[in-house]
């Protein structure tokens, strides 16, 4: 009986800690291939100019910016721009409309229309980025 117990418990423990490995060596490369990476995070201070006709009235527009997604909404009241990196670890965020939310594929993260966290891992809003409009240009940064 103590060999049967013996056996099951090393059993147990080697399955739950070739789990475990698989976890911790999975999560690097994950990251490696591309999944959520903090230097995604980091924004540069090059500025994204595009015309004010790209930017239509009611409507999302996702742009990039150095290789980091963007998008502008232009409104009755103005034209606000964030970035669409999610503020947990620096996935690309997608807008549902549908759904009326931005949600991060890697973590389940979900945002309001406005950005702000609803749900999920995420602690802080989408970031909002510095809109000027000059003449028939919309600069962003």
């Amino acid at each position: 009986m103590a060999d049967l117990q013996q056996s099951t418990n090393r059993r147990l423990f080697l399955k739950t800690g070739f789990s475990w490995m698989a976890a911790c060596f999975s999560l690097p490369l994950w990251n490696l291939l591309g999944g959520c990476s903090q230097e995604s995070q980091t924004l540069t201070d090059e500025l994204l100019t595009v015309p004010l006709a790209m930017v239509p009235l009611g409507q999302r527009t996702r742009l990039e910016n150095n290789g980091r997604p963007v998008e502008l909404l232009r409104t009755e009241s103005g034209i606000t721009a964030r970035s669409l990196l999610c503020t947990h670890q620096g996935c690309r965020v997608r807008w549902f409309e549908d759904r009326q939310l931005y949600i991060c594929p890697c973590h389940e993260g979900q945002f309001d229309s406005q950005g702000n966290v609803v749900y999920g891992m995420p602690s802080k809003p989408l970031r909002v980025l510095k809109v000027t409009v000059q003449g028939d240009q919309v600069v962003v940064g």
